[in-house]
């Protein structure tokens, strides 16, 4: 019985709780937004619909690496050096045609994680929510202005630069191997011709030893003569001094023959040492 009567107790409570916030609220000023001919102001910093300035992408891809859903895809191709592609509006020189910057709109989760580190601030998100669509690739949107003509043109130009780049490449390649190849014949040719003078270097230097040899020899004979002649006129003890004479002039020309051998030895040696440095 008690219970039943707490029951009923609290049901009613509940009713006139609710009754009376209804009536309360019967009475105030409507705030219902007429929309479309009524919008709400959207708060700072909402996350809506992304947008992408063109002018000033630089292809970087930064955006592309930062998405968490790959909903962004860009596809560049790098300029020719002949294009001036100009700057953006923070000063970075524009290097890359950008032939592809697709959003699909469809699997963005709207954390904003794509602007920060755009390094020139092209892609934004704007107060835009009004793009609902049947079709779901009516919501890729692609920002890239170059048509399909002019992205065959530049690549096709790039192709031809590159081509270029590399002939030029292997012709310096193989004018530097040439030029190793004639500098190795050259240092072979200064080599044997070093080797051949060094020869006849020693050549000369043994020919200089036997001439010199050879005039130590005449010149004791002659001395050796000379005192023969001068001691012929006295006795048998006149005949040993001559005779102890030649044996002196004898031994000095073997002397002197010896030393020119030794020369034309040594001469020999140190041309022989040179021609295998």
């Amino acid at each position: 019985m008690v219970k039943l009567l707490s029951d009923t107790y609290f049901t009613f409570r509940s009713i006139f709780t609710g009754m009376g916030i209804t009536w309360r609220h019967l009475f105030t000023k409507s705030v219902t937004v007429q929309y479309p001919a009524q919008r709400d102001v959207l708060p700072e910093r909402v996350r809506l619909k992304l947008d992408v300035n063109m002018d000033d992408c630089i292809g970087c891809r930064l955006c592309e690496r930062a998405c968490p859903v790959d909903c962004i895809t860009i596809g560049t191709t790098k300029s020719t050096d002949d294009d001036d592609l100009g700057e953006t509006s923070t000063g970075h020189k524009k290097k890359l045609w950008v032939d592809q910057f697709d959003i699909d709109m469809a699997k963005c989760c709207y954390c904003e994680l794509c602007v920060h580190p755009c390094p020139t601030d092209c892609i934004t998100m704007v107060e835009d929510y009004e793009y609902s669509s049947y079709d779901r690739n009516d919501l890729i949107l692609s920002f890239s202005d170059m048509t399909p003509e002019q992205i065959e043109e530049v690549q096709a130009k790039l192709e031809r630069e590159e081509e270029e780049k590399r002939k030029k490449k292997e012709e310096a390649r193989a004018a530097k191997e040439k030029a190793k190849a004639e500098g190795g014949k050259d240092e072979a040719g200064g080599g044997a011709a070093s080797s051949g003078d060094t020869d006849a270097d020693a050549e000369k230097a043994a020919r200089r030893a036997e001439r010199e040899a050879k005039r130590a020899a005449r010149k004791a004979e002659r001395e050796g003569k000379d005192a023969g002649e001068s001691s012929g006129a006295a006795g048998e003890s006149g005949g040993s001094a001559a005779k102890s004479d030649d044996t002196d002039a004898d031994k000095e020309a073997r002397r002197a023959e010896r030393e020119a051998k030794r020369a034309a030895r040594k001469a020999e040696r140190e041309a022989k040492k040179k021609s295998e440095e």
